[in-house]
């Protein structure tokens, strides 16, 4: 079946899990977010801890995307700090891993992600998709692409664009001024939509989104309206094809501060601990 929706989860409410040796990061532990249980891609936050070490050539058997949420991680010599984001393809050689430490990194694995020993067979590793490091903190912005939305307090970074599928992922800030609206329009896509919160907060109709939030739209589900008198900092994903946004004729009122009532799936429901705090970072 293909992933379920999730709309929203806030990652503080995720158990860690400790990885086994066979997993592609052992002693590590991992959050899991969302899981396609047939393609086995899955997006989480892994915990690395201080003096982690993987020293072992190998590769990976499918994509890895990661965004460093805090510490640093250093894969074959190339240090990630917070903020730091990369797109290594399936079969991209690795020598030695190491956090010195210690590393929260989200991390989207594209496939079944098994540790492979010794390089990639000739013509596996494809280096079209390979994005090396961008450091966020330091890249110049760009605004936002849509006027029906965005106001000038909306900036764009994009971060990867898959040539062939369209499939992408940007950082979207959104300052205090960008969309504090009373209505605004409600939108729909024809891909996945997939958003990690990083810092602020997103007030929608199913509750307020705040640092650590995650949500997996599948393609064609209204949502909206948006709102937020803080500001947003978030990290988006499309899949299945460049996004687009088809928007409703009439405006919405925006409902702030809307009690918390999520779409989530029942495989989340043993993986949710029964008390949390929200305060808490990721």
């Amino acid at each position: 079946m293909p992933r379920p929706h999730i709309e929203f989860i806030q990652a503080q409410a995720v158990r860690w899990h400790t990885l086994g040796e066979d997993m592609s990061r052992p002693g590590a532990e991992a959050k899991p977010l969302s899981h396609d249980a047939d393609s086995k891609a899955i997006t989480a936050i892994l915990r690395y801890p201080a003096g982690w070490y993987l020293e072992q050539d190998h590769h990976l058997d499918s994509d890895e995307e990661l965004y460093v949420l805090s510490g640093t991680i250093v894969i074959n010599g190339v240090s990630y700090e917070e903020g730091n984001y990369a797109y290594l393809p399936a079969g991209y050689p690795r020598h030695t891993m190491t956090s010195e430490a210690g590393a929260d990194v989200m991390t989207f694995f594209e496939g079944p992600h098994k540790r492979v020993p010794g390089p990639a067979p000739d013509g596996f590793y494809d280096t079209t998709n390979l994005v090396q490091r961008i450091q966020t903190k330091s890249a110049e912005w760009g605004s936002a692409t849509d006027p029906k939305v965005m106001a000038p307090g909306v900036k764009r970074l994009g971060l990867r664009k898959d040539p062939d599928t369209g499939d992408a992922t940007w950082l979207l800030d959104i300052d205090e001024t960008g969309m504090t609206g009373e209505v605004n329009r409600l939108e729909t896509h024809p891909v996945v939509e997939e958003v990690f919160i990083l810092s602020g907060e997103m007030h929608m109709p199913m509750g307020v989104l705040k640092e650590g939030a995650y949500f997996w739209r599948p393609p064609g589900i209204p949502h909206g309206p948006v709102g937020t008198k803080t500001g947003s900092l978030g990290l988006f994903r499309c899949k299945g094809g460049p996004l687009t946004t088809d928007w409703s004729e009439d405006p919405h009122p925006v409902q702030w501060n809307a009690p918390y009532e999520p779409f989530l799936p029942d495989t989340l429901a043993g993986s949710l601990l029964p008390d949390y705090d929200s305060t808490l970072p990721y």
